[in-house]
């Protein structure tokens, strides 16, 4: 998709829900227009209640943006099984916003207009010339404003807990996994692990922080997860002594802090077909069948090192 107001101007939409006191995101989906099954319920309306699945009967509030807000939305998620609240942005060419609350010229700066429908409170706020706001919420039912800005105290709600799907993607943009390519399947599998990463160092700080103990800072816990995740990997490969360059043996040693590589006892005495001593002069002309475990080289008995199979 194009999308000029994001930061990545294109790429592939993800329709999330996450946590906004610890950016824990809890579903997700991605983005397929038309292809979407939507069963006869609206786009928008579809996402809203798939996505918060796990959340029906919880009774806590969804925040969302003006294309998922509605007013027939927020009546539906008022009621079983979902039991849940919303705040959100409205979009000015809702059929069922009121005339008068849409705003005209003769509108003072900091204006504000309320209607109320049984639950359902929408207020009208004008911040500057030629603007004007639209907020919808279940969870509010009075006309209460800010006594220093005379701001609605529906806009501080909002604006308190709109930021989690922004924050999260911050975070994952900062520490990422993502590589550049072409493969769309590859951009969703990438995404997948970004979510995984901070998903899992939520749930790491939240323990840490109940046993009175100091996490580990992010960079710091996503570096230990990759080694963690690796070192099975590199174990296995360290064991393939015969076509494992010598310097990328020692640097993954040096990485699993071991003495020395992990070796095979069937390559402590590694026999091949009779090749020239890669070690003597050619003038020499040593035939040999004796090869290095760990090079690969032919050695003839001049230059080879008798050890046991237990000081290996």
């Amino acid at each position: 998709m194009y999308m000029p107001n994001k930061p990545n101007k294109y790429g592939i939409k993800i329709v999330m829900l996450c946590d906004n006191a610890t950016k824990y995101v809890t579903n997700a989906s991605p983005y397929l227009g038309k292809s979407t099954t939507t069963s006869g319920v609206g786009l928008a309306n579809h996402f809203v209640e798939s996505l918060t699945t796990p959340l029906h009967g919880s009774n806590r509030n969804i925040t969302m943006d003006n294309w998922f807000t509605s007013v027939p939305l927020a009546k539906k998620l008022l009621n079983p099984p979902f039991k849940m609240t919303i705040i959100g942005t409205l979009r000015s060419n809702k059929p069922e916003i009121p005339q008068e609350l849409l705003g005209n010229k003769t509108w003072q700066h900091g204006t504000s207009m309320f209607a109320f429908d049984q639950k359902i409170t929408l207020v009208s706020y004008k911040p500057k010339k030629n603007k004007t706001v639209l907020l919808l919420s279940t969870m509010h039912f009075t006309d209460s404003l800010n006594e220093v800005t005379k701001k609605p105290e529906i806009i501080y709600a909002y604006n308190s807990i709109k930021g989690a799907v922004d924050t999260f993607d911050q975070m994952a943009q900062n520490i990422c996994c993502n590589r550049k390519t072409r493969r769309w399947p590859l951009c969703i599998f990438y995404n997948m692990m970004n979510i995984a990463s901070v998903n899992s160092y939520v749930i790491y700080h939240h323990n840490k922080t109940n046993q009175e103990q100091t996490p580990l800072s992010r960079l710091q816990f996503v570096l230990k997860l990759h080694e963690e995740l690796t070192r099975e990997w590199q174990e296995i490969r360290l064991q393939n002594v015969t076509t494992l360059p010598r310097k990328l043996s020692e640097s993954i040693s040096e990485i699993l802090q071991l003495d020395q590589p992990i070796q095979n006892q069937e390559h402590t005495q590694n026999k091949g077909k009779r090749s020239y001593c890669s070690l003597c002069p050619t003038v020499k002309k040593r035939m040999t069948t004796t090869y290095c475990y760990k090079c690969n080289r032919a050695l003839c008995g001049e230059h080879q090192i008798k050890i046991c199979d237990g000081c290996i």
